[in-house]
């Protein structure tokens, strides 16, 4: 069930929708954000540790052996850029249920999920497959998904938008990055 009313959105109106929460709404909502949290956060971590060594980073052969792009970012960025859009993505999913609940609304969530499933895919297709060419045709299906979420959500809590603002701009330069990646290393034996 939702268990909001809509609302202008603001700080102070999310403050007094917490205040006059029940326990149990008070409880839901911290067990649905908690979820959301370790969904997106805890999900991209597993997947990711899958892959770090054999993958990516410096101590993959694969990976160390691809002629690079010119503009790859340094390895360390890759963990805190993408814990931190993780997050922005479980607080906007969050605040997006709080609208639609699961089941009475469910078209915006379905649409993320989805999304969700597509970004955890393109790991598994670049850092275990290893294949440029099938992740560069993927990150471009993930980053529509992105587009169409951001669109629902949209719809349904405006805000929620600028949350997944970081995120499709980091999908956009690693699709550019995966293309050339791709482009660059078509007659390489490793890729």
């Amino acid at each position: 069930a939702v268990v909001s009313t809509q609302s202008t959105g603001g700080a102070g109106d999310c403050w007094k929708e917490v205040q006059g929460m029940s326990r149990k709404e008070l409880l839901l909502n911290c067990a649905v954000l908690i979820f959301f949290i370790l969904l997106c956060v805890g999900g991209g971590l597993i997947f990711f540790t899958q892959v770090a060594d054999d993958g990516f980073g410096s101590d993959s052969e694969w990976f160390s052996n691809l002629t690079k792009t010119g503009f790859d970012p340094p390895a360390a960025a890759y963990a805190p850029v993408w814990t931190i859009l993780y997050l922005l993505m479980a607080i906007a999913a969050f605040f997006v249920w709080r609208e639609t609940g699961f089941c009475d609304k469910p078209i915006p969530l379905v649409v993320f999920f989805a999304s969700l499933v597509l970004n955890f895919a393109w790991i598994l297709i670049f850092g275990v497959a290893k294949s440029l060419l099938w992740s560069s045709i993927e990150i471009l299906v993930l980053w529509g998904s992105i587009v169409a979420t951001m669109y629902l959500f949209y719809k349904v809590k405006k805000w929620t938008v600028l949350l997944l603002v970081p995120y499709l701009l980091w999908v956009t330069f690693a699709t550019i990055l995966n293309w050339t990646l791709w482009e660059k290393n078509q007659d390489n034996p490793y890729a």
